[in-house]
């Protein structure tokens, strides 16, 4: 048995030290760049969830599988535009997953790319409302005669669990404060309340005129031929596309790729992929002073970074505030932006944050840049920087709080199974998972989320400069579009991540023409950190799956939450 053991041990040595072996090789190729041959052009394939900011990931290098995000896409123009070995770009347009301020995002990019003359065109086999946005921002648009368009409005579709919940034993106990805050509804009702409803139609009005506006301007037709083209035709093949005045022309992908001919020589293609692997410093900018970006995404919790398979994206405050901290004592940082694309999550880690972010602007400046969502706990972190920026179409605000938890005793008794519960103490079962509160401890969820609501408009009292009523008003959970609230006064500005950029160099008395390095957070995944990371995860899911219902329902009740009460998709 012990020569066994020893076999074994030796075998997965070996193993281990020909696996890092391969890691090192395979990284010293990955690590040269890409050649980009003279008459080439620049092919980027975009759509998904178009995430604000991806950390490089060792593990997605050695397999090529990184991802576009927004930063990759920023460099890639700002790159392309100067590149005398580029003449132009292709977009390939397809299912993108962003909310309509990383549209304006894209827009704007594509704007700033075209001033340096060279052409960008947008493909399109099969889009919808978000891809042709993005698409008529381009030089031209294209699409085979047989694609498919479809323009159909904007809706927001949402889920209410009650009845379900209903049938198979389980009940919902919730608390919030504010009459906006809905989130606890898609499990406590079984319809929309008139506040959900009242919130939710005054976004899609604004989101409808957006779309309406953005096409009548960029395709010179009028507002009520564009209304038309969406109520009464919404669907289009390449052909009545074009016959609607929606697209420039009926050409495959190849034959794009002709219009950039130069010299009657074909022009040799380069991914958006292999093309974001190229320092943006080797084409001579962003080498002045050094401005951090650092990325909030994903639903605020405790502890570190992480992409949960169950839970999604999660910004961790313990990550998240070390980056700030990071940036802040950093010599060579002139300013930080805080780049927000959240809907909130756990109260407690918005507040740890909103304090890192506070104690990094008595350092240097600090602007906040909202992005898709700045919303509760994302709002809470936003208000501790110096200045906020929203995108015209982010949500922003939701500033309310809610708690709650499930009781699972109906489906236990549907499966014949029983739970006694021997206490003492009056509130002992305030974490119990099989019963409801009593009135003593839904007393003290009140209580505590009371407070904490108080504490959070005190707060956005102080930093918008407002009056606790003025600010209460504004509150109570409510929803505002990016424009709307800096007209109510929560944020100072509406601008997308160039106008923060702007603003950070302004702030840190940085000439408007200068340029500057951008040094993002998180910074690079450590291989090892990543290894043991994973190792980690898998072994805590076994844990998870182990546990009791108790232990593992626990974790995610009773406490205090500042999170957006819905997330929009549009269609």
């Amino acid at each position: 048995m012990k020569s066994f053991f020893k076999y074994l041990l030796v075998l997965l040595s070996g193993f281990i030290i020909l696996f890092l072996f391969l890691f090192l090789v395979i990284s010293s190729l990955a690590d040269s760049e890409p050649i980009v041959d003279d008459n080439s052009y620049l092919q980027m394939n975009i759509g998904g969830s178009l995430p604000e900011y991806i950390a490089p990931d060792p593990f997605e290098e050695l397999t090529g599988g990184g991802r576009l995000d927004l930063k990759k896409i920023r460099d890639n123009l700002e790159k392309a535009a100067v590149d005398d070995r580029i003449n132009g770009i292709i977009l390939n347009l397809g299912f993108l997953q962003a909310g309509y301020a990383k549209i304006e995002e894209l827009q704007n990019l594509i704007d700033v790319y075209k001033k340096s003359g060279k052409k960008i065109y947008a493909y399109l086999e099969f889009g919808m409302t978000r891809e042709y946005l993005v698409a008529i921002a381009c030089d031209s648009v294209f699409m085979p005669k047989s694609a498919n368009l479809f323009l159909t409005g904007v809706g927001s579709e949402v889920t209410f669990y009650k009845g379900l919940f209903d049938k198979v034993g389980i009940e919902a106990d919730f608390v919030h404060v504010g009459q906006y805050k809905n989130a606890p509804d898609t499990y406590t009702r079984d319809k929309m309340s008139a506040p959900h409803s009242l919130v939710l139609n005054n976004l899609l009005d604004q989101f409808y005129g957006f779309i309406i506006e953005n096409i009548s301007e960029k395709r010179h037709l009028s507002e009520t031929e564009v209304e038309k083209l969406i109520n009464d035709k919404s669907g289009f093949t390449g052909q009545s596309a074009l016959a609607s005045q929606l697209i420039d022309g009926t050409f495959y992908q190849d034959e794009i790729v002709e219009l950039l001919n130069i010299n009657n020589e074909s022009p040799t293609k380069i991914s958006g992929h292999d093309y974001a692997s190229i320092p943006v410093s080797s084409l001579g900018l962003r080498t002045g002073p050094k401005i951090a970006v650092i990325h909030i995404s994903g639903t605020i919790a405790s502890g570190n970074d992480v992409d949960d398979p169950l839970l999604g994206k999660l910004a961790g405050a313990s990550t998240i505030v070390r980056n700030i901290k990071s940036a802040a004592q950093s010599r060579s940082t002139k300013a930080i932006i805080i780049r927000v694309d959240s809907p909130g999550g756990s109260a407690i880690a918005s507040d740890i944050i909103w304090k890192a972010v506070k104690d990094a602007a008595k350092e240097k400046p600090v602007i906040a840049s909202i992005s898709d969502y700045g919303a509760s706990g994302g709002y809470y972190i936003a208000m501790g920087a110096d200045t906020i920026l929203s995108s015209p179409m982010g949500l922003i605000g939701s500033i309310g709080i809610f708690g709650g938890k499930f009781s699972t005793a109906g489906l236990y008794e549907k499966l014949g199974l029983n739970t006694e519960r021997i206490s003492r103490g009056k509130n002992a079962a305030l974490f119990s998972t099989n019963s409801l509160w009593s009135k003593s401890e839904r007393g003290v969820m009140q209580n505590l989320i009371g407070e904490f609501y108080t504490d959070f408009v005190s707060k956005v009292a102080e930093s918008r400069g407002l009056s606790y009523d003025e600010t209460h008003a504004l509150s109570q959970g409510r929803v505002w579009s990016g424009l709307e609230g800096y007209k109510n006064g929560l944020a100072d500005s509406t601008g997308l991540f160039y106008d923060a950029l702007v603003l950070a160099k302004k702030m840190a008395h940085i000439a408007e023409e200068e340029s500057v390095r951008l040094s993002y957070y998180p910074k690079e995944k450590d291989f090892f950190t990543e290894l043991y990371s994973m190792v980690s995860m898998q072994s805590s899911y076994k844990k998870i799956f182990s546990q009791t219902k108790y232990t593992f329902i626990s974790k995610f009740q009773n406490q205090p939450l500042a999170l957006l009460p819905f997330l929009i998709t549009w269609n």
